[in-house]
Parts: C-alpha cells; sequence; structure tokens
C-alpha cells in the first residue's frame, strides 16, 4: 500500500524517465547492479522497476523525518551497519532464495565524483553462490536531486534509469568473479554516459553495498 501510494508521488519528484524495463524480468529472483551516487538511487530504483524491488539500509534511515518511517514499505530491509558483511550477504541470500528483485550497489559506498568506481566482490559471490542473473543499472540525474551532505532539493529534478541486459552470473572462481566484476563496472558507467574510476568508493555511510 505504501509502494502503491508513493510511486507517483515519487515519479513526479524525479521527473523520472526510464529506458530498458524489458531487461527487468517480472517475476523469478533477480539482482539489480545499480551505479551509487545518492540515497535517492533506490527510491528511483524502486519507482522505475513495476514488481517490487528490495535493497539493504542503514536502519538510521528509517529515522529520517516524513519519508524514513515508510522506507520498509518501499522495499528496504533495515540493516545496522557495523554488523558485517556476512550478515548482509545472509539477508541478500534470503531475499534471493525467496525469489525478489533485489538492487544492490557493488560500488559499496556512494561515489563522490560520479564515475563508477571499482566493484567490491560482494555480488560477484553472491551471484556465483546462487546462479541468479545481474542486471545493470544506472541512476542519472539523481545527485543533483539529492547530493552527497546535503538534503534532498524538495523540487526534486530530472532522473533517469537506464537497464542493461542481464549478465548471467560468474563461475565460483576468482578469476572469474574479477572478470564479472570488470565487465559490470564497465556497463554500469556506459549507462550512467560517465567514465571508470581505478580506485574504490570510499565508505562515509549510506546504503549497504
Amino acid at each position: 500500500m505504501v509502494r502503491s501510494a508513493l510511486r507517483p508521488v515519487l515519479r513526479r519528484w524525479l521527473r523520472l524517465q526510464i529506458e530498458g524495463t524489458r531487461h527487468v524480468p517480472d517475476d523469478g529472483p533477480v539482482l539489480i547492479a545499480s551505479s551509487h551516487q545518492s540515497h535517492a538511487d533506490s527510491l528511483a530504483l524502486g519507482v522505475a522497476v513495476r514488481r517490487p524491488v528490495h535493497f539493504l539500509g542503514d536502519v538510521r534511515l528509517t529515522q529520517w523525518p516524513l519519508l524514513g518511517p515508510l522506507l520498509p514499505g518501499l522495499g528496504m530491509v533495515p540493516l545496522r551497519r557495523g554488523e558485517g558483511d556476512a550478515e548482509a550477504m545472509a539477508v541478500l541470500r534470503g531475499l534471493v532464495a525467496d525469489g525478489r528483485a533485489v538492487a544492490v550497489y557493488p560500488e559499496g559506498s556512494r561515489s563522490r565524483d560520479g564515475r563508477v568506481h571499482r566493484l567490491r566482490s560482494g555480488l560477484g559471490r553472491l551471484a556465483a553462490e546462487t546462479g541468479v542473473p545481474v542486471v545493470p543499472a544506472a541512476v542519472a540525474g539523481i545527485y543533483d536531486v539529492w547530493p552527497i551532505g546535503a538534503r534532498p532539493r524538495l523540487l526534486g529534478g530530472e532522473v533517469t534509469v537506464r537497464f542493461g541486459p542481464a549478465l548471467p552470473p560468474p563461475a565460483a572462481t576468482p578469476r572469474a568473479r574479477r572478470e564479472f566484476n570488470d565487465d559490470l563496472q564497465c556497463r554500469l558507467a556506459a549507462l550512467g554516459r560517465t567514465t571508470c574510476a581505478d580506485d574504490f568508493s570510499p565508505f562515509a555511510g549510506g546504503a549497504v553495498g
């Protein structure tokens, strides 16, 4: 009910344009691997995809005025920051096993410069373990709507969500996962009309990657 009520509001606030939704299956487990520049990335993805999308988020985000208490209804699974990667991976495995669509931010933290930074290992391991396809996605223009370290802009802005063709999960070897990450990073940069960075994005708050 929360999702249905907020979708039209969020869509107007984001002035949302959506490309490539045909790449997201209507049912069954799928991992949506997105670039990450803003707290609002998950809101945009949740509106862009027809089916419910789940994502991990710091439990403190539920304390935001107005929107915070509604986040679980929008698909957020609250997680206490600092509980460790094992806890996050266990939650993600459970969602995938239940046939859900799950948004993951493989950079691990929000990009400060708009580039797509090196991807961390969690998504590749999860895809290899579960055998679930990975749909790349980019949320362009979202930084201007909700910049890092600032409040969301009441007037919103123009945001485009682009999805690319699904990637098969990698084999469960370090080399296959590295090649998978390199390919996915390039695809995310192309979808976001930006470039790749050689370094990792620093951890400094935000949704769990």
